[in-house]
């Protein structure tokens, strides 16, 4: 059987882990709610298919729960789990491939939601707990538009440099 493979923003890094649908979908009928205890057991059930870096545990924690919980609130919502999602092409390459998504600075967020409500992508999920946005669809972002970072007063957002996507147009 072909295990699946999940794209997953760890610490501002892409990275790839295989069977995470297959953990999500067990952990969920086995009605494993998202809360803080089932981190541990996500980072026990990733590594048995994974690596995970010495010290990057916690990030690892962190990100499996977020991805967890969208998971969950997606299902428990009635909306499709697609595993082999397409996020379409920049410049005929895979949007997965090309690295323009924003990066949140929890310690400069005032909190003022005001990227979570522009966006038309749903590149954010908010956090209402710690009342703070969190990128959940990095591949969604569309590449080039950094609006979200140019409203935010505080400064919290970036991006990368838009020079980044000179290597990936077409000549």
């Amino acid at each position: 059987m072909k295990k699946s493979t999940r794209i997953v923003l760890i610490g501002g890094n892409l990275i790839g882990l295989v069977c995470l649908n297959e953990i999500f979908e067990t952990l969920y009928k086995s009605k494993n709610h998202p809360d803080k205890k089932i981190q541990e057991k996500l980072l026990s059930l990733v590594q048995q298919e994974n690596y995970i870096p010495p010290g990057q545990k916690s990030l690892y924690a962190q990100a499996l729960y977020r991805e967890y919980s969208l998971y969950y609130q997606k299902k428990i919502s009635g909306l499709r789990i697609d595993a082999r999602m397409s996020y379409g092409t920049y410049q005929g390459i895979p949007r997965e491939n090309i690295p323009w998504y924003p990066t949140v600075f929890d310690e400069k967020c005032d909190g003022c939601k005001k990227c979570y409500d522009m966006c038309p992508q749903k590149v954010y999920y908010w956090d209402d707990k710690n009342s703070k946005p969190k990128v959940i669809n990095p591949f969604v972002c569309v590449v080039g538009c950094s609006e979200c970072a140019e409203i935010c007063k505080p400064k919290a957002i970036s991006f990368p440099p838009l020079s980044i996507l000179d290597s990936f147009k077409s000549d």
